[in-house]
C-alpha cells in the first residue's frame, strides 16, 4: 500500500488551526483571561521533562502587562530591539509568525508558530533559524515553540534547527518545545475549527466563483 499524503496524515491544515485558536483566545479583540491561562499552560515537548509554555518563556499570561498578536508582521521600530535597521529590514521585517507575546519592555517574548504538515519541509528550515536568531538578536530571553500534528518528527528537527543556532544548552537564553496540537489542542476549540473551516470553504467558493466570470 502506498504512503498517504503529508497532509491526510496530519489533518487540519494550520491556515484552519491558527485562525480557530486566535479565535478562541480572543487575542484580536480581547483576551479572554481563562483561556489564554489555559494557553500558556500548555506543555511543550522539550530535552528534558515535558514543560509548559510559561516555563519556557519565563512569563505567564498577566492582562496588562503582557501583549500578544496573531499573524502579525515584525515592523518597525516597535521590533527593531538593538538590531541595525538595515538588517532588520533584509532579514526580519514583514516577516509573521503565528502568534507572538512579549512583556512590555519586550526583554522576553514568547514566538509560536504553526505547521499543518506530517514533517517538516525543506523551507521550514530558514524560518525556524531566523526566530532563534531573532531571540539572539534583538535581545529577548524566551522560547520558540512549535505547534505541529504528531510531535516525533517535528521535535527531532527542532531539536537540529537549535542545535545549529546555538541554543542548545540549558543556559541558553531562548529555549524550545513542540506542541502536538491532536493532544493538545484540537478538541478544546472543536467549535471554532468548524467555523473556520467554514469561512475557508466560502472564500474558496467565492474564487470560484469569480474566476468562472473571468
Amino acid at each position: 500500500m502506498s504512503a498517504m499524503p503529508a497532509t491526510n496524515q496530519a489533518g487540519f491544515p494550520e491556515g484552519i488551526v491558527t485562525p480557530a485558536l486566535a479565535d478562541y483566545l480572543g487575542i484580536s479583540d480581547s483576551p479572554n483571561r481563562e483561556r489564554m491561562e489555559w494557553f500558556f499552560g500548555l506543555k511543550a515537548r522539550t530535552k528534558s521533562n515535558p514543560k509548559k509554555l510559561s516555563e519556557l518563556c519565563g512569563f505567564d499570561w498577566r492582562e496588562g502587562e503582557i501583549d500578544g498578536e496573531h499573524e502579525s508582521p515584525f515592523t518597525l521600530p516597535r521590533d527593531k530591539g538593538q538590531i541595525s535597521e538595515d538588517h532588520f529590514k533584509k532579514i526580519y521585517w514583514q516577516k509573521a509568525a503565528d502568534f507572538r507575546f512579549w512583556t512590555k519592555k519586550r526583554d522576553q517574548q514568547l514566538i509560536v508558530e504553526a505547521k499543518g504538515t506530517a514533517k517538516p519541509l525543506k523551507k521550514d528550515a530558514e524560518q525556524a533559524k531566523r526566530y532563534f536568531a531573532y531571540m539572539r538578536e534583538f535581545p529577548a530571553k524566551g522560547a520558540v515553540v512549535y505547534f505541529v500534528p504528531g510531535a516525533n518528527l517535528w521535535f527531532n528537527w527542532l531539536e537540529k534547527m537549535a542545535e545549529e543556532s546555538g541554543v542548545m544548552t540549558e543556559e541558553a537564553e531562548t529555549k524550545w518545545g513542540v506542541v502536538d496540537w491532536n493532544e493538545e489542542i484540537i478538541q478544546r476549540i472543536a467549535l471554532e475549527l468548524i467555523r473556520a473551516a467554514g469561512k475557508a470553504v466560502v472564500r474558496t467558493a467565492d474564487l470560484l466563483e469569480g474566476a468562472l466570470k473571468l
